[in-house]
């Protein structure tokens, strides 16, 4: 008697731990798709849109927008390229360098971005760097696209044992209510942050702008 209910219990648990293994297979499998599906809005779609909407209605403007995109696509390449060998990279560095060269890279495709940094040590492990370079760079993509406006600040602090860094545009705005958060703003932005035990909070309104408010710890 007590051998068979050991065995039985021995197959239960069998089967319980084959359970578990898929489930936990087919979540590994959906986030590597939300992964691959990111990365693929944040670097490779932004290059295809501008090549879809690259027709000068002038003949004489073709050849300087044929340089644009090919400085685009260049750019593009060089992320990837950069982000694929990161991803090797561990220890801690500062914050400041990836964000002033993201400025540069965007201030190319016409957005001046004003970065702000107060006297704050913005030393970040590898992974969390990383996350908020990205996201700041959704974010000011987003300005960029939807706002009506050329200009961002973006301000880097210490706050609550952490990084945070708040990107502010004056632009147009949007009601937030009558509006789902995007793929860019869900994924690119807030699930990003909350990978590495940050935060994320955007805030909108018509007429006044938008501030994101992106936050990630220290250690």
């Amino acid at each position: 008697m007590i051998l068979a209910s050991t065995i039985c219990l021995m197959a239960m648990l069998a089967v319980s731990v084959r359970l578990a293994h898929h489930a936990g297979y087919r979540r590994g499998r959906r986030r590597e798709r939300v992964v691959v599906n990111r990365y693929l809005h944040d670097t490779v779609l932004p290059t295809l849109e501008a090549i879809a909407l690259a027709a000068p209605s002038d003949a004489a403007a073709a050849p300087a927008r044929l340089a644009e995109l090919r400085q685009a696509a260049k750019e593009q390449a060089a992320l990837v390229r950069r982000d694929m060998m990161a991803r090797t990279e561990a220890g801690r560095a500062r914050l400041e360098p990836d964000l002033v060269a993201l400025a540069a890279d965007l201030a190319r495709h016409r957005l001046h971005a004003e970065l702000i940094r107060e006297d704050v040590d913005d030393t970040l492990p590898a992974h969390r760097r990383t996350a908020m370079r990205d996201a700041v760079r959704e974010a000011l993509r987003n300005t960029q696209k939807h706002s009506g406006t050329d200009r961002a600040v973006v301000r880097v602090e210490e706050r609550d044992r952490g990084i945070a860094v708040v990107v502010r545009d004056h632009g147009s705005g949007f009601d937030m209510a009558g509006r789902d958060a995007g793929f860019g703003i869900r994924e690119s932005i807030s699930a990003r942050m909350a990978e590495v035990g940050g935060s994320a909070r955007v805030e909108s309104r018509p007429g006044w702008g938008t501030r994101v408010t992106l936050w990630v710890p220290q250690s």
